[in-house]
C-alpha cells in the first residue's frame, strides 16, 4: 500500500482503553490505513505535572499511503473527536496520538519531527515499541530494545500478560 508509521496512544482521562479502540477503528477504518501489528497495554506515572492519574500507553504501526503530514493531520482530528483538550504542556488528556516514525524519514519542521524527538528518551514509548518493533532503528544507530536497555525500563507496569486491546 504505501510506507509503515508508527502511533504512539496515550492518555490518562475517561475510558483510556475504550478512547483507544475507538481511535485505532477510525484511523484504520480507511483504505489508506491498515493495522500492522498493535502492542500491549503499559501503565506509566505522568511524565509532567505529578498531581494527574497515571497513563495508559500503546504503540501500533501501520501501512498507509497518507504523506506524513496529512497523517499528522488525521491523527489530530481523531484527538478531537476524543476530547483532547490541551490545557497545559504535559497534562492529563483523554488521548494523545504521536507519530513517532514514517518509514526512515527524517524531517523537521514547525509541525513535525521525525523521528519524534522524544522516542529514544520515552520508556513509556520504548516498551510498548519493543513489543512490536524491537529492531527499529532510531537516528542515533541504536534499536528500539538497544534505547530501552539504556533506559533499563523502570516505571512501566504491564496490565494484563498478553492484554490485546
Amino acid at each position: 500500500m504505501g510506507v509503515e508509521a508508527i502511533i504512539a496512544f496515550g492518555g490518562n482521562l475517561g475510558d483510556v482503553k475504550n478512547t483507544f479502540i475507538s481511535a485505532r477503528k477510525i484511523l484504520t477504518g480507511s483504505d489508506s490505513v491498515s493495522l500492522l501489528a498493535c502492542s500491549r497495554l503499559y501503565r506509566s506515572p505522568p511524565m509532567g505535572p505529578a498531581d494527574q492519574p497515571d497513563y495508559l500507553n500503546a504503540v501500533i504501526a501501520i501501512d498507509t499511503s497518507f504523506c506524513a503530514l496529512p497523517l499528522l493531520h488525521l491523527m489530530q482530528k481523531i484527538e478531537a473527536q476524543h476530547g483532547r483538550i490541551r490545557k497545559r504542556r504535559w497534562g492529563e488528556r483523554s488521548l494523545d496520538l504521536d507519530l513517532i516514525a514514517y518509514d526512515d524519514m527524517h524531517m523537521q519542521s514547525a509541525e513535525l519531527t521525525l523521528p519524534h524527538p522524544g522516542v529514544g528518551e520515552r520508556v513509556f514509548v520504548l516498551q510498548p515499541l519493543c513489543d512490536i518493533r524491537p529492531e527499529w532503528q532510531h537516528p542515533a544507530g541504536r534499536s528500539a530494545q538497544q534505547l530501552l536497555q539504556d533506559l533499563q525500563a523502570s516505571g512501566i507496569d504491564l496490565l494484563k500478560q498478553g492484554e490485546i486491546w
